[in-house]
């Protein structure tokens, strides 16, 4: 039986849209991640501060 792992990263953001930069950030998440042999299985976002509009993106990983 294969032994799976799971890990987590936290993006922190601000604002509604990504900008070029906010991508490029969550793309070099992703390919080091990727090359690592991690694969991407869920995503979530979490407001932490409405009047800020501040939020988390969440990336869950598995590795088998």
């Amino acid at each position: 039986m294969a032994k799976v792992e799971n890990d987590l990263d936290i993006y922190y953001r601000v604002g509604n849209t990504n900008t070029k930069r906010q991508e490029n950030e969550i793309t070099s998440i992703m390919k080091k991640r990727n090359s690592a042999g991690w694969k991407l299985i869920s995503t979530s976002t979490a407001i932490v501060d409405t009047k800020n509009q501040f939020s988390n993106l969440y990336l869950f990983w598995e590795k088998k």
